[in-house]
């Protein structure tokens, strides 16, 4: 389900906000992100209600996981799903895994290497129920999955609602900073200490006038190098978000910035491309996304967008999704169940989401590669449901290709000038991967490849990036001549950009051929990257008998021209030269192109007299030796009134 509509910003600051439209000028974004059809993963048997989701790598096995915390009716539970690849993941270890002595349903939940010990940990809040309601508890990792709870630490404020992890005095290991719901004021940030024993509270904070922080996120928002903090504060129907600025274990709270009626939820990302971290802040009681761009000082402007569709917020997320390079955002609606991505503009601007179905009460989302294909995807905890839902991400690239000017016009048996075809990917909902570049269709060999910055490049999506391919027209026969240049891209798709030139006859020479190779080459390029060998012998191909005619005082123009090769193949060492053996049956141009994996790698002309002649190619591709491998060497012959033919040789090096 996807649907564009106009979208209309809110310019915002205390004490009140104006409606404005979006006029301003924005970058280029991509096609809309595209999720797939929702996979349901289960939390284990009987566990219900999940408020929270996280990913890492729990197992080492290079694979993203998922841990998810269920309230589970008042005796918390966290799930770990290890992720198997290609978006299968294995049923939850353990049963799932519990709080130890601590009572409570498990409210927010972050993952990371809490005890130092190189394996990733959960740190769970105590976040439901009628007991310790302002617990944190520890769950060390065993770096397979497995989780062990540990004893849990009292924090100031009650009902934890938020958790992020963050190195805050600069000792090496994380801490933790905690959101309360609380209505007093100074304990709403709780600060939590990582310390050689364990966890030590280390006091709270709170900014003024603010009440019952629902979300809180950890970042450098202030340029220092230091990891600060923004905290989404309700204040009984009067949204706020401030930044509390980091001195070691010491937070100093800023003045709030208005944003939603009742705040749920937070993100940190560089929303507007300047180099410093932004806020999302997203509402549950209206449609409203507040947008808090960064002045680099932790100074906070905020704009809202009106997210179409929207019924009642209940999480966000921050990636990028289409693979513009810009960041998007993803939100989850617990109302109808559903994840939106909106695509970002990289000026702190967005989209109008598309809409993908998660669980019954979709929250806490999760933005990453959880199937290993290289694009982002999102997971969502589903309260209601008792499930996580996973919507792969499904996006494709769209190339298109232009040509800087059309071929000129070119005799047979030259090269005319380059052209660059620019490849970009402007609709595109992922980015676009070229695997190769070549030229396809009936004169093919015609359009020579003399540069390439595609084959290997990857192309954002919305027409900000490009490669590009160099291409020369060097005619074997006249007329009109047409090919494609073939761009093939990962996913095994491939897009084709038309090839039309027009060739005349070669021009009458008078010239003194010797029939002598001739060391001026065009080159094109290769990925393929060899080291010189030693020479050796060259291995040469002996030239047939000359062609017997019938004595003539002039040449027939009409006559059909003879060409013959001494041999159809021939084998040489890496780097050596290769001379090969013809006869003609009158003067003409040679031109004589080396092919190697279905694209002209090297070319070399000459001019032959009638009768035996040698064309010499130095086995060289720049200034390396061609690596080993099969080639064609195709040599095509023009005479002065035009006539051609052409043979083929099949090359093969090896040491």
């Amino acid at each position: 389900m996807f649907v564009r509509r106009r979208l209309i910003l809110l310019a915002c600051a205390l004490p009140a906000c104006a409606i404005v439209p979006a006029t301003a000028a924005q970058a280029a974004t991509g096609g809309a992100p595209s999720l797939g059809a929702r996979q349901v993963l289960s939390l284990g048997s009987g566990v219900t209600d999940p408020r929270s989701l996280a990913s890492t790598d729990f197992d080492g096995d290079g694979r993203a996981d998922l841990v998810a915390g269920s309230a589970n009716g008042g005796t918390g539970m966290v799930s770990v799903l290890r992720g198997t690849g290609g978006g299968a993941f294995a049923a939850p270890l353990g049963n799932p895994y519990g709080l130890g002595g601590a009572s409570g349903g498990v409210g927010a939940i972050a993952a990371g290497d809490i005890n130092g010990d190189g394996r990733p940990d959960v740190l769970a809040t105590i976040g439901s129920g009628t007991v310790s309601n302002n617990e944190v508890i520890p769950l060390s990792g065993d770096g397979t999955g497995v989780l062990s709870a540990g004893a849990g630490l009292s924090v100031p404020g009650e009902q934890l609602a938020g958790i992020a992890l963050g190195d805050l005095d600069g000792d090496g290991d994380l801490d933790a900073l905690t959101a309360s719901t609380t209505a007093v004021e100074a304990e709403q940030l709780g600060i939590v200490e990582q310390t050689p024993t364990g966890l030590s509270s280390h006091g709270s904070a709170g900014a003024t006038g603010t009440s019952l922080a629902q979300a809180v996120a950890v970042g450098d928002l202030t340029g220092d190098g230091r990891p600060d903090a923004l905290v989404a504060s309700a204040n009984a129907g009067a949204g706020s978000a401030w930044v509390a600025t980091s001195s070691g274990l010491n937070l100093t709270p800023s003045t709030p910035v208005a944003v939603g009626t009742d705040p749920v939820a937070a993100a940190l990302a560089d929303v507007d491309e300047d180099g410093d971290l932004d806020a999302l802040v997203l509402d549950g009681a209206t449609n409203v996304l507040s947008v808090l761009r960064n002045d680099g000082a932790g100074a906070l402007t905020a704009t809202s967008v009106l997210i179409d569709g929207l019924a009642a917020g209940t999480g966000i997320a921050a990636g990028d999704v289409n693979g513009d390079g810009h960041v998007d955002a993803v939100v989850t609606d617990g109302a109808t169940g559903l994840a939106g991505a909106l695509s970002g503009d990289g000026a702190g601007g967005f989209g109008s989401p598309t809409w993908g179905t998660a669980g019954a009460g979709a929250r806490s989302p999760v933005v990453a590669d959880l199937d290993g294909d290289g694009l982002l995807d999102v997971a969502t905890a589903d309260a209601s449901g008792d499930t996580v839902s996973l919507l792969r991400n499904t996006g494709t690239p769209a190339p298109a290709g232009t040509l800087s000017a059309a071929f000129a016009p070119a005799a047979v048996g030259s090269t005319g000038p380059a052209r660059t075809v620019t490849v970009t990917n402007p609709t595109g909902s992922t980015r676009l991967k070229v695997t190769g570049v070549q030229t396809a269709g009936a004169a093919s060999d015609d359009f020579l490849i003399t540069g390439d910055t595609c084959t290997g490049a990857t192309v954002a999506s919305g027409g900000d990036e490009s490669c590009t391919v160099r291409v020369r027209f060097s005619p074997s026969a006249v007329g009109t001549r047409t090919a494609t240049l073939r761009l093939r891209y990962a996913g095994s798709g491939t897009y084709d950009v038309p090839l039309s030139a027009v060739a005349t006859a070669a021009a009458t020479s008078d010239d003194d051929d010797t029939g002598t190779a001739t060391t001026t080459t065009t080159t094109t390029t290769t990925t393929t990257s060899t080291t010189a060998t030693t020479p050796v012998a060259t291995p040469e191909i002996a030239a047939p008998k000359a062609v017997t005619q019938t004595p003539q005082a002039t040449v027939s123009t009409t006559s059909k021209l003879i060409l013959t090769l001494s041999l159809s193949k021939v084998t040489a060492r890496p780097g050596a030269k290769v001379k090969v053996g013809l006869a003609l049956g009158r003067a003409a141009k040679l031109v004589l192109r080396v092919k190697h994996a279905g694209r002209t790698v090297d070319v070399l002309r000459v001019s032959a007299r009638e009768g035996r002649s040698t064309v010499t190619w130095d086995g060289k591709l720049g200034k390396k030796a061609a690596p080993k491998g099969t080639y064609r060497l195709d040599v095509y012959a023009v005479a002065a009134d035009g006539r051609a033919a052409r043979k083929s040789v099949t090359l093969t090096l090896k040491p």
